[in-house]
């Protein structure tokens, strides 16, 4: 949970300037956020000033020098490389021993909330009829890793909130971007359908501007997007 209060809009950094990256910069321009340091493969790093929060929307081989950053300079990271390796994770968990680091598997609302009604679900129908429940997701050609990572967090949320595994894990590549995720519970004769739906790469860059702005004010320590929507949905409220 957030502890210190600060006021204003953070300083952004954005390591990685392809689709998420670029959605994220013009988002930060629209919202009169400054971009104080950017870094692409070709590019290299561009620091004006160390930012409050540091964004990788780059890839794994840059997150070596992420982390060392994120250490070195004290910046909360938030973290959308997904596809990263057993070693990496762990690297991550250590940086969160020093300042907050958000692991932003999916990043927008609208997926939090469909997480919500996974775990919704699950203790509803506890102890009711078993159902078939299994997880679909769709990206263009081109999407690096199947299933996705999003796709594959859904059936772990539906399996620790149900104790009941999901059936399949399809995964689709064809369509236009940006995504679709769809948990589907089946019973005799009937079946539940929630879909998530992404067309445009500005919805990831919201949320991860959002993400910045909850991290900059958090404690160290490692979180996901449920616990930021969360936090961010119960201050509205009050």
């Amino acid at each position: 949970m957030p502890e210190r209060p600060v006021g204003g809009s953070p300083t952004i950094g954005i390591v990685g300037l392809g689709r998420l990256g670029s959605a994220l910069r013009s988002v930060c321009r629209d919202h009169g956020t400054r971009v104080t340091l950017t870094a692409s493969r070709r590019g290299g790093w561009s620091v004006e000033e160390v930012p409050d929060v540091l964004v990788d929307a780059s890839a794994p081989g840059a997150h070596a020098e992420v982390l060392d950053y994120c250490a070195t300079h004290r910046v909360p990271l938030v973290a959308c490389v997904s596809n990263l390796a057993d070693t990496q994770w762990k690297a991550l968990e250590g940086l969160a021993e020093k300042v907050p680091v958000v692991r932003a598997t999916n990043l927008s609302f609208a997926h939090y909330l469909q997480v919500r009604i996974a775990e919704f679900t699950a203790a509803l129908t506890a102890g009711g009829p078993g159902a078939t429940t299994t997880v679909r997701e769709r990206h263009p050609l081109g999407k690096a890793h199947r299933p996705s990572a999003t796709a594959l967090a859904l059936a772990d949320t539906w399996a620790r909130a149900s104790g009941r595994a999901v059936a399949d894990v399809a995964d689709e590549r064809a369509g236009l971007p940006v995504s679709e995720h769809e948990l589907t519970h089946t019973w005799d004769g009937e079946s539940l359908h929630v879909r998530h739906h992404v067309g445009s790469w500005t919805v990831p860059a919201r949320g991860a501007l959002a993400a910045a702005g909850w991290a900059r004010a958090a404690s160290p320590g490692l979180v996901t997007m449920r616990t930021v929507y969360g936090d961010l949905t119960a201050r509205s409220t009050t």
